[in-house]
């Protein structure tokens, strides 16, 4: 038996935007005033690329879990403090 064809017909409006639903998107922040959004520079802010073995990617979401904070603040942390201890 051949299939129907898939067509969105009905589904797709062009003369409409998306239908408020109540809900962000999944991993999305709701904005609070003074907020940078996550996906914002910082003023001065420069990226950086770390990869990282399995064992240690493990902990360090692990640690995150635990004590509620993001893998950027830890290792922002760690590497601030490890810069301090080398007079860098």
């Amino acid at each position: 038996m051949p299939k129907k064809p898939v067509t969105l017909d009905g589904l797709l409006n062009p003369d409409t935007g998306p239908i408020e639903t109540g809900r962000t998107r999944e991993g999305a922040v709701p904005s609070e005033p003074g907020r940078t959004s996550p996906d914002r520079k910082r003023e001065g802010e420069r990226r950086v690329t770390l990869a990282l073995d399995g064992s240690t990617y493990r902990r360090l979401r692990i640690y995150a879990a635990q004590t509620d904070q993001t893998h950027q603040a830890i290792l922002e942390s760690a590497l601030a403090e490890y810069l301090n201890r080398a007079n860098a």
